[in-house]
């Protein structure tokens, strides 16, 4: 059974030894770890020494702080502790007594002290004590459960936001499930498998899936209880493919960032250890909102095929960082290409598109002049992954290319070198004129924009992409760039936009309430009456009994 945390205060030395020879003869069930001649004493051990003590047993009437003033302190210092206190007195006051019962006091001794009565008293504190404890493990166990039955759901909301279509941005209601703070999602993939796991029998395999889970498992759990306010979740979408998300809700982004980064080598460097499958991890950068969750995850597919341009067994920050590793660029990629791609992406966006098309041509004339395929083929993706820079850095805010999805997939198969070239150029104009779209249409201000076009499309399935793509943003982006700027999330603003127009409908019309419901794109109509409650504190049929 662990020991008693006690703390003895007494300005006398005298009592303050006599008190722990009563403990230690009482038996080895107390801590005895520290004896004092004042509460400040006290305090300051406890600012340094951070402990959750069981006993403090404490004279009244001390220098510099009395016991009171004492207990006073430590309560503000630590004021979900609950300890036992037995407050030693010179005399018997009952006014004293009142103001100890008040503040807590388990019980008090007068002095001299009797050895039997100290004795019964301490019997009586450890009856208290260990009856506390288990009070708290019962509590923390049901915590326990109540956090594990929270975090399953919370990982099937999230394995279902990821593994389905983009939905209506106000049917997001999985969101509210969730904390306030900064996200970050990683994806684990594994490379390509040793030719010796070619010879493993299922048994084998379902051994190393297991394997797997387990370190994933054990990561995020270990990140979760470091620290009370992380958080974490993941799942396996299939084979060797994990998603994780890391939460935290205080600290800033880029340390955040930093600790997912070391979190994600440490992970690698486990599985590799434990198994000797080789893994790469792509990890996004902190965001506040996780209805992009699935945009952030075609992010992070596309940045985990970097692996095929520099390799393998490392970890990829979101394509578009200027931290992205390009090893082998060096040795590989000419001098001449890098300043034709340089001069190239100076003149993505301008209106000269001839100009612009002359020097494209010049590129790929140069690239044609390669012997080597393999050099042919490196140097397209190097330019491919340089057009995703530019859509993903170059603009602010940036705007997405997913068609360079597709083209990162047409180059593991396609083996004619004329349509490669033609692929690419297509790929490249399609920036270009993005660009030049882009600055045509963004005189407006991007927030006045979406706003507008969300009140033409209320009725309408809205999906985050769709806003974004419009106003020429990054999701993620405009999602923390509309809330920054309006005060409220892109969710609660189409909900309170419908909620209003719900309103209108049952003052105006005749429509059911099930007809309003469906006309605002809710198909679940209980929870379209919830919602509607919640914001204007009556359901829709009694909103509109009201105002008939």
């Amino acid at each position: 059974m662990n020991k008693i945390k006690t703390i003895i205060v007494d300005d006398e030395i005298r009592i303050r030894r006599g008190v722990e020879r009563l403990l230690k003869k009482d038996g080895d069930q107390w801590d005895i770890i520290g004896t004092f001649s004042d509460g400040i004493e006290v305090i300051e051990f406890l600012k340094q020494n951070p402990t959750q003590i069981e006993l403090l047993i404490t004279d009244v009437k001390m220098p510099e702080m009395d016991g009171l003033t004492l207990i006073k302190e430590i309560n503000k210092l630590n004021p979900n502790t609950k300890y036992s206190s037995i407050i030693v007195s010179g005399y018997d006051d009952f006014q004293f007594l009142q103001t100890a019962i008040r503040e807590g006091v388990s019980d008090y001794i007068l002095k001299p002290i009797d050895r039997i009565e100290f004795a019964e008293l301490l019997n009586k504190v450890k009856e208290n004590i260990h009856e506390q404890r288990k009070r708290n493990f019962q509590w923390n166990d049901l915590v326990k459960q109540a956090n594990k039955l929270s975090t399953t759901k919370q990982t099937q909301l999230l394995r279902d936001a990821m593994s389905s279509k983009p939905e209506d941005i106000a049917m997001m209601y999985w969101v509210k499930d969730f904390p306030d703070g900064i996200y970050q999602l990683l994806y684990v993939s594994t490379d390509e498998f040793p030719a010796k796991t070619k010879e493993y029998t299922p048994k084998d395999w379902q051994t190393m899936t297991y394997a797997v889970e387990n370190i994933v498992d054990e990561f995020t759990t270990n990140f979760s209880n470091t620290n009370q306010e992380n958080r974490g979740w993941w799942w396996r979408e299939s084979g060797f493919h994990f998603w994780i998300l890391l939460f935290n809700p205080k600290l800033e982004e880029d340390e955040f960032y930093e600790r997912g980064r070391e979190f994600s080598n440490d992970l690698k460097s486990s599985i590799q250890l434990y198994t000797r499958f080789r893994f790469s991890i792509a990890q996004s950068y902190p965001f506040e909102d996780i209805s992009v969750l699935s945009e952030m995850k075609k992010q992070l597919q596309s940045t985990i095929r970097m692996k095929m341009l520099v390799g393998g067994n490392k970890v990829f920050p979101s394509l578009g960082s200027n931290e992205m590793e390009t090893g082998k660029e060096k040795s590989t990629i000419t001098v001449e290409v890098k300043e034709l791609l340089n001069k190239l992406i100076n003149m993505i966006g301008s209106s000269n598109t001839t100009e612009f098309e002359n020097e494209l041509h010049s590129l790929f004339k140069y690239v044609t002049k390669f012997q080597s395929p393999l050099e042919i083929e490196y140097t397209i993706q190097y330019i491919i992954v340089h057009m995703y820079r530019v859509c993903m850095e170059n603009l602010e805010p940036s705007v997405f290319m997913t068609d360079l999805d597709e083209m990162v997939d047409s180059l593991k198969t396609e083996s004619n070198l004329f349509r490669f070239k033609h692929l690419l150029k297509q790929l490249v104009l399609q920036v270009h004129y993005k660009h030049i779209a882009y600055q045509e249409n963004h005189t407006y201000d991007p927030i006045v924009k979406a706003k507008l076009w969300i009140q033409e499309n209320y009725r309408e399935k809205i999906t985050i992409k769709e806003i974004s793509e419009m106003v020429y943003m990054n999701p993620t982006y405009f999602c923390q760039y509309f809330k920054k700027q309006t005060g409220q999330t892109v969710l609660d603003y189409i909900t309170d936009l419908r909620l209003k127009k719900a309103k209108e409908m049952l003052q105006e019309t005749e429509l059911k309430v099930t007809e309003i419901s469906s006309l605002l794109g809710y198909q679940d109509t209980k929870y379209f009456s919830r919602l509607f409650k919640q914001k204007w504190n009556r359901s829709p049929s009694e909103f509109k009994k009201y105002h008939k």
